[in-house]
């Protein structure tokens, strides 16, 4: 059985660069100051016990383990702003209607869960896709904006100037 270490194609691209390694402690902020947020917003009303806490920090952690050792240090910041807004996604959506609200933590930070955390994604990807058109706007005046209008079910073409 040839392994990556015996295999000569993976020693010579690998020569001379050392593997990087996230430190647990880094994590470790992240996951705790990551708990202190989604605990304050979703369960402030609720106590949980030592056991609890443990695992849905550890549920925190997998998200965090899962970035790339050699982008943890540039990118870490954006997994959080993105964790946080997913929590805040969460919570907009829960206060909508009297009748929804967020599981216990253990069953909502669960990654397995669809309808939990995991659930959150969609939203999010949806935020930044409008974020980056409200941009585009600001950015580049100038430009032909097309983008779709759900509201009347058909494209839309701007021309933005800019008045000196």
């Amino acid at each position: 059985m040839k392994t990556n270490q015996n295999n000569p194609a993976f020693a010579k691209a690998t020569a001379g660069k050392a593997k990087s390694i996230v430190h647990p402690a880094a994590i470790r902020l992240l996951t705790d100051a990551t708990w202190d947020f989604a605990h304050t917003m979703l369960w402030s009303r609720h106590p949980f016990s030592k056991a609890e806490t443990e695992l849905s920090k550890l549920y925190i952690q997998e998200y965090y383990e899962n970035i790339p050792a050699e982008k943890f240090t540039a990118a870490a910041h954006k997994y959080f702003t993105a964790y946080c807004e997913r929590i805040l996604l969460a919570k907009k959506y829960a206060s909508r209607f009297p009748h929804r609200y967020i599981p216990h933590p253990c069953i909502w930070l669960n990654k397995m869960n669809p309808k939990g955390f995991a659930g959150t994604k969609r939203w999010y990807k949806e935020n930044m896709e409008k974020r980056k058109r409200q941009e585009l706007t600001i950015t580049h005046p100038g430009a032909i904006i097309i983008s779709f209008n759900p509201i009347y079910g058909h494209y839309h073409f701007t021309a933005y100037t800019i008045k000196k």
